[in-house]
């Protein structure tokens, strides 16, 4: 089959996620239960809710309902959550998602409204990036 009978790509998302730890944050790989449970939580922060366009209802229940999806979507493999942990405070104060989408890989760094301009997304999120440009691969999918 050539290269001109592919109808499209896939981003495909590392089966392996590592631990990553910066100055600051442990940012740590989670299944798909413990990524409901943090998102969950997280997507109830009702800044951060309206800060997100994928977040249709912005409720508790919309937060939920989100929480559930993602937490699908990391079983089937088409996302990863990390979570981020300050080793301060040794608690969890948000997440780094990537999604494979149909133009290549999102990946997104949230964190509770109350941690807002302190710089986490950056310091949390790069090493996940750096890593995803480094291990993710594409598969090319036949035409119908």
């Amino acid at each position: 089959m050539s290269y001109q009978e592919m109808k499209a790509s896939v981003e495909l998302l590392p089966t392996q996620a590592p631990k990553f730890e910066t100055e600051r944050f442990v940012v740590v790989p989670l299944g798909p239960e413990p990524a409901r449970d943090l998102l969950n939580v997280l997507l109830q922060d009702e800044l951060l809710a309206e800060q997100l366009p994928w977040m249709v209802e912005k409720t508790a229940d919309g937060a939920r309902k989100e929480a559930f999806l993602i937490s699908l979507q990391c079983a089937a493999e088409t996302t990863l959550v990390w979570g981020i942990v300050e080793r301060a405070r040794s608690a969890y104060i948000g997440a780094v998602l990537a999604r494979s989408t149909l133009e290549g890989l999102d990946v997104e760094a949230l964190c509770a409204s109350q941690f807002w301009n302190r710089g986490i997304a950056d310091e949390a999120g790069w090493p996940v990036a750096e890593w995803l440009e480094e291990h993710a691969s594409v598969e090319l999918v036949p035409a119908d």
